[in-house]
């Protein structure tokens, strides 16, 4: 008996430690299969919680559409799938620090850390070929920041967005998943109370001239100008921030291999109490 309950906890030990040494958390849609789909056919940004993880279908309008769908799955069942039919739409899914709920649009009220201790971001991203848009086009990510590090103070707010044109890339892959890295020497764009920044400015040189900056969150998402229609994906969300990474893993539902050890360390643990209750009696 002794040596089954140490196979348990054994077996326990080593899910958990695996889970931990991967540093990925795992954002699950508020659906089961095929998972979410949020839109907004009006012209004021409305969005939708993603549970309780932190992360929100934020910035939708005009028929813009997100959801953490089995469309396109990438590292799983799932990933963030987006879809942009005109111009004027956009659709965006963010990580916001504190994020409050504001005429049904969310926003950040606190901070995730200071925006010169930002080392880099990642993530995967897809175009489908059927997207009318600019060739060179494909869903974006971007740091959310306040400029001067004062939250009481919101006017000063926007970010900077990476984007494969400015950064050396053509026209951008399309029925494929890739894999994109954003580094200290990686080329970011600015919006709201960031300058361009002539579209030359990397990282490192955002970082020099705004020393007090922070960061209220991370954004990935489309459209806002794209003339045309486009639909695609995102997943594998990564930033690091000085020594510590984190990884969002977006899924409609858990892993088959994952529900099969927790549920079958269920049925041991309900064996466990069914023989200590028969010993009992």
């Amino acid at each position: 008996m002794k040596q089954f309950k140490l196979y348990v906890i054994t077996l326990i030990t080593l899910t958990l430690t695996s889970t931990l040494l991967h540093g990925q958390v795992n954002v699950y849609a508020n659906n089961l299969a095929p998972g979410d789909l949020f839109s907004n056919p009006g012209a004021l940004n409305q969005g939708q919680a993603v549970g309780t993880s932190g992360w929100y279908y934020n910035n939708v309008r005009n028929s813009g559409t997100v959801g953490i769908r089995t469309d396109l799955p990438r590292s799983g069942n799932g990933s963030v799938w987006f879809n942009s039919p005109s111009g004027t739409a956009k659709a965006d899914i963010e990580y916001l620090a504190n994020a409050v709920n504001i005429s049904g649009n969310y926003y950040a009220n606190g901070s995730l850390g200071a925006f010169s201790s930002l080392t880099g971001m990642a993530y995967d991203w897809y175009r489908a070929s059927s997207s009318t848009v600019g060739s060179h086009l494909h869903p974006v990510m971007r740091v959310v920041l306040d400029q001067d590090g004062n939250l009481a103070t919101t006017g000063d707010r926007g970010g900077l967005v990476f984007e494969l044109a400015y950064n050396g890339g053509g026209p951008a892959s399309t029925d494929t998943w890739v894999t994109q890295a954003i580094s200290s020497s990686s080329v970011l764009w600015g919006f709201g109370a960031f300058p361009d920044g002539g579209y030359t400015t990397t990282l490192a040189s955002w970082q020099a001239s705004y020393s007090s900056a922070a960061i209220l969150g991370f954004s990935l998402g489309v459209g806002s100008g794209w003339v045309g229609q486009f639909t695609g994906a995102v997943d594998n969300a990564t930033w690091s921030l000085s020594s510590s990474s984190t990884s969002f893993n977006f899924e409609v539902v858990p892993e088959p291999a994952e529900t099969a050890v927790f549920g079958g360390l269920g049925l041991l643990g309900f064996v466990l109490w069914r023989r200590r209750a028969s010993r009992a009696c």
